[in-house]
């Protein structure tokens, strides 16, 4: 009769792959929760872009000029500092006045769809923009 106490080989080899199956389906999965995170942080900073536009346009009863980094020049009496990106510098939000009762801003959104691209603020700005929000 054979006295065994360890594992063989293959139990171990069973047990590893498992364990590496499991950590790459958990990775993954936190990868894409993350990128979903920063897409809503970068739709909430927009909306609060927006309405610091939308206040200055009430005082001014027109939308404020574009900055040279591709922000509206509003300053810290309408919102207390510009946002940034959460991907900064790969990724920026982009102003483009188009006449002074209308705007877009557009920022890149990692679920977003490529073939929604923001050409008209591409030609303005260095980032691949895929999502974007206008005056009401």
């Amino acid at each position: 009769m054979k006295n065994s106490y360890g594992f063989t080989i293959i139990e171990i080899l069973v047990s590893v792959g498992l364990i590496a199956l499991l950590s790459t389906i958990g990775i993954t999965g936190f990868q894409a929760i993350t990128r979903g995170g920063r897409d809503a942080l970068r739709k909430t900073e927009l909306e609060k872009i927006r309405s610091a536009l939308e206040i200055f346009k009430s005082d001014y009863s027109y939308y404020p000029e574009n900055d040279t980094e591709c922000g509206p020049a509003i300053g810290p009496t309408y919102i207390a500092s510009y946002p940034e990106d959460p991907k900064s510098p790969d990724f920026q939000y982009c102003y483009i006045r188009l006449n002074e009762l209308t705007y877009k801003i557009c920022a890149h959104l990692e679920n977003g769809d490529a073939s929604e691209l923001c050409t008209e603020v591409l030609s303005a700005c260095t980032s691949n923009c895929n999502y974007m929000v206008s005056n009401p």
